[in-house]
Parts: structure tokens; sequence; C-alpha cells
């Protein structure tokens, strides 16, 4: 029997679709979003995969803990075992991530320990670093701090053209995100 898997996404859904793309690995069972009009949701039902939307109600820092009471049902729901947080631009309280310790896994587009947080590949163009790269990590309640299950790097091209390098990367992104869900993310959920 696979493992359930839980997608939580905020946006796009490019690296939700690197999961999608891994579902002979590991079963997707639902992906719950932040907002309702992330495309990601449109890449899971495209997949048949269920989706959920946070309740506009329960948005907002003011509303975390009922909000993740609300994502919680739904993993309940969905009897999922494992969560992965593929572009979900919210940072989960102490007690969500306790309640599924070591079954949280994020995706982050970096080398960390390098650039945690939000606009990591901006904040290494500013630097001039010549390598950029992703990191496949547990959550613990330290942003981006986890143990690494995964790491990828590669060359930022020469050009240095924001745009165009944001583009690049992204495409380096999935190809090693889609590398590592199937050797390593997925192995790791079966354990």
């Amino acid at each position: 029997m696979r493992t359930r898997v839980g997608v939580l996404i905020s946006g796009n859904g490019s690296t939700l679709q690197a999961i999608l793309d891994c579902r002979d690995f590991c079963d997707v069972s639902v992906v719950i979003s932040s907002k309702e009009n992330a495309y990601g949701i449109n890449r899971a039902r495209r997949a048949g995969v269920q989706v959920e939307i946070l309740p506009p109600d329960l948005r907002g820092q003011s509303k975390k803990i009922e909000g993740e009471n609300w994502i919680l049902s739904q993993i309940e729901k969905y009897r999922v075992q494992k969560v992965v947080l593929a572009g979900y631009m919210k940072i989960l309280s102490k007690d969500f991530i306790k309640k599924f310790e070591r079954n949280i896994f994020n995706i982050h587009p970096s080398l960390l320990p390098k650039y945690k947080g939000l606009d990591s590949l901006s904040e290494a163009l500013k630097a001039g670093d010549k390598v950029g790269g992703v990191t496949i990590h547990h959550v613990e309640p330290e942003v981006d701090s986890g143990e690494f299950i995964l790491q990828r790097e590669f060359e930022i091209p020469e050009h240095r053209d924001s745009t165009l390098t944001h583009l690049w990367l992204h495409i380096q992104e999935q190809r090693a995100l889609r590398e590592g869900i199937r050797k390593t993310l997925c192995r790791q959920m079966q354990m």
C-alpha cells in the first residue's frame, strides 16, 4: 500500500506538478490551497486529485490556529500520512508540526542553510553566486532548518538577467525535484 500524501500549496503549483508526475510512487490524496485563485488547483483537478481550499474567513495571522485546525481536519478526512509543502507560503505553528513530526517535508529553492525564507534566488543573484540549488528537508519549527533529505545544485547562468535566470533555475529545480521525489522523498515516505 502506497503512502497517502497531502500537498499544501499557495500558488502556481509547478512544484506540485513535479509531485503529481511521481504518483506512481506515492498517492497524492489531496491538495490543500491557502488561496482560491492558485493555479495549482487547476493542476490538481486535471490530475484527478481532490482539492480543498482554505476558507477566506480562516486566512490571516489572526486566524492562524483556526486555519491550521481546518487544514488538520482535511488531512484527517483524507487519511493523509505525509504532508509536503510545495510552494506553501505560510509558516506552520510548532503545534501543527509536532502532530506530524518528521512527516512534513518542504521543498526550498536554495542550497540551505544559505538563503532561508523568501526570495532565496534573488538573494543568490544579489550576492553574485555562481551556483544555486534546491533542498528537500524535514520541516521543523525554525524556518528552513530541518534535516536535509536531498540537495541538488546547478550553475547560475552567466547573463544575470533576473527574469531569465529565475525561469532557467525554475526548470532546473523541477528536474531535480522529480529526481529527488522518485529517488528520495517517496522512498522515505514508504519507510
